[in-house]
């Protein structure tokens, strides 16, 4: 067992024990009366709360490299390999340090200090032996998802890099067409660009962090501890559905999100529209400044899985040899939306003729079938229709 303090910025929240193997986490003493601001945790979950914010704060079992970076370091798991640096993230406040220590916040987190960028360019290199010479104390240690990623920081800001999974980065068109749809319908407030770009000879994909120094994200998990909804909500377990977006709703108006409706409408649609069925507690929430505790709404980050083929365990070439499966498929999957959220945003109309960007955008990818744009355009198409019977109805309801 290992034992740190979980810090806040300069303040103490809890002395806590973990099993560096499975992550489980048992508090020891408490230094704030706050928790339930801080992590949502009431004294019957607070074990539960902080073993859960611990399993966020670790490399995903899930990333492709995963086993190349924890040989690197000599680590026995993810929980182990933050145990050797302070558990610092770039979406958060907190961090860990040895009972006792007197390092304060402004000694290591990473706005103020940086980190050694050469673990990310180990990564992206795949020359996993560099990380031998790199210091724990990185943001890729702590940043979750299954891809090989990496942050890079320049004159301009921090931005995330995400290697390409395919040779030819087919996957990158599918996201950068999301993020272009979002552009065109959300505007630059509701969601974070991505772009495709070259990096150690590898396709990534690049895009700004969007919180600030004193800013900290509360993802969903952590937002439905906050509002007591630990057990009862639904969202993210099961993919996304009029349940799980109502559930979002009730936990974002608990905190005090004014406009909650309009944002989970956007969030749905972007769905909708992007074929995305990935909908899980880590790629929604709400974003806090420090300093006065404002809340706002995160914008749209996601687009991994975007304007693809949304079947699990159908191949692509299966899909276009019967693309009627699709169109069955997605009638299916994507009609979940509520004319009584908030529609009054949505003017569908900045959609025209994104259709044939959808085409010309794959039109490049030889590794696809040649009749895969002309699907993905038409299911798009479908899908807008859908949407926007959705909003002429939420329409009727508002005369």
């Amino acid at each position: 067992m290992a034992r740190r303090t979980l810090m806040q910025r300069n303040r103490e929240l809890v002395d806590f024990e973990v099993d560096s193997l499975t992550g489980e986490a048992h508090i020891i003493d408490v230094a704030s009366g706050d928790l339930a601001t801080s992590l949502g945790a009431a004294r019957e979950n607070r074990d539960q709360v902080l073993t859960a914010l611990i399993a966020r704060r670790v490399l995903s079992p899930q990333r492709k490299d995963e086993d190349d970076i924890l040989a690197a370091f000599g680590a026995k798991s993810p929980v182990d390999l933050a145990l050797m640096g302070h558990g610092l993230s770039l979406a958060d406040q907190f961090w860990y340090r040895i009972p006792g220590s007197s390092e304060r916040w402004e000694d290591v987190n990473f706005f103020d200090n940086g980190w050694d960028q050469g673990f990310g360019a180990a990564v992206l290199l795949g020359d996993y032996a560099r990380l031998a010479t790199c210091s724990p104390d990185a943001p890729e240690v702590t940043t979750p998802g299954h891809a090989v990623k990496a942050w890079e920081r320049n004159k301009n800001g921090i931005y995330l890099v995400k290697a390409a999974e395919h040779p030819d980065g087919v996957e990158l068109v599918g996201a950068k067409l999301g993020s272009d749809l979002c552009s065109l319908l959300f505007g630059d407030d509701c969601y974070v660009p991505l772009d495709v770009v070259e990096r150690y000879g590898r396709t990534c994909s690049i895009s700004p962090l969007m919180l600030g120094g004193d800013e900290e994200l509360a993802d969903g998990n952590r937002l439905c501890a906050m509002a007591n909804m630990w057990e009862s909500s639904t969202l993210g377990r099961g993919g996304i559905t009029t349940k799980a977006c109502d559930a979002l709703i009730d936990v974002l108006a608990a905190i005090g999100v004014s406009d909650a409706s309009a944002h989970v409408a956007r969030r749905a649609c972007f769905s909708c529209l992007a074929l995305l069925m990935d909908f899980n507690p880590g790629n929604v929430g709400t974003i806090r400044r420090i300093d006065s505790k404002a809340w706002r709404v995160a914008p749209i980050f996601d687009y991994d899985g975007a304007f693809g083929v949304p079947l699990n365990g159908v191949t692509i070439s299966q899909v276009c040899e019967n693309p009627l499966l699709a169109e069955l498929f997605c009638a299916h999957r994507f009609s979940f939306l509520k004319p009584s959220w908030d529609w009054s945003w949505c003017d569908l109309r900045a959609l025209d003729g994104f259709e044939n960007v959808i085409m010309e955008a794959y039109a490049s990818c030889r590794s696809l079938p040649p009749v895969f744009a002309e699907l993905i355009a038409h299911l798009f198409v479908t899908q807008r229709d859908y949407v926007n019977k959705v909003v002429s109805s939420a329409t009727l309801r508002t005369v």
